[in-house]
C-alpha cells in the first residue's frame, strides 16, 4: 500500500515539477544562462515553452541576442518556426535588432525566411526598416522576398 501511495504522489507531483522546470528554463533563457538552460532541458523542461506573454523560448533568446542560447535551443529540438502571439518569429526579432550571427544560425536551421507577423512584417521588412544591410543580404540569399511587391 505504501508503494502505491508513493507512486500516486509521484505522478501527482510531475505536472507541478514540469511547470516549475519550464519557469526556470524561461528565466535561464531570459538571463542568458545557457548551461542552466541545457541542464533544465536534459531534466525534461519543454524546449518549446512560452512565457506568460506567449513568447516561445527561441523568440526570447533571439530578441535578447544570445547566440549560445539560440544554438542550445535549436540543438535540443526547438521549433525554429515558432511564433509569439503577434506572429513574431526568432528570425523577425533577430533581424529587427541586427543580430547577424543569429540570423545566419536560424537560416542554417531551416527557418521559413518569409514568415510574417500579424502586421504583415517579415524579417526582410524589419531588417530593411532598421537598415541592417548584412542581414538583408543574408535573407535575400536565403530566398526571402518582399511581400509588398
Amino acid at each position: 500500500m505504501r508503494i502505491v501511495l508513493l507512486v500516486l504522489i509521484f505522478f501527482w507531483c510531475m505536472p507541478v515539477f514540469s511547470a516549475d522546470q519550464n519557469t526556470q528554463l524561461i528565466a535561464a533563457v531570459m538571463s542568458g544562462k545557457v548551461s542552466l538552460a541545457r541542464d533544465l532541458i536534459v531534466q525534461g523542461a519543454d524546449v518549446n515553452a512560452k512565457n506568460t506573454a506567449g513568447r516561445p523560448l527561441l523568440v526570447l533568446a533571439a530578441a535578447n541576442g544570445n547566440k549560445r542560447t539560440v544554438q542550445a535551443l535549436i540543438a535540443s529540438g526547438a521549433d525554429v518556426n515558432a511564433v509569439d502571439a503577434q506572429g513574431n518569429s526568432a528570425l523577425t526579432e533577430a533581424s529587427a535588432f541586427g543580430y547577424v550571427e543569429i540570423v545566419e544560425l536560424l537560416i542554417a536551421s531551416g527557418i521559413d525566411v518569409n514568415l510574417a507577423n500579424a502586421a504583415g512584417e517579415s524579417a526582410l521588412k524589419k531588417a530593411t526598416r532598421a537598415g541592417h544591410e548584412k542581414i538583408l543580404e543574408k535573407l535575400t540569399e536565403a530566398g526571402a522576398e518582399d511581400a509588398s511587391e
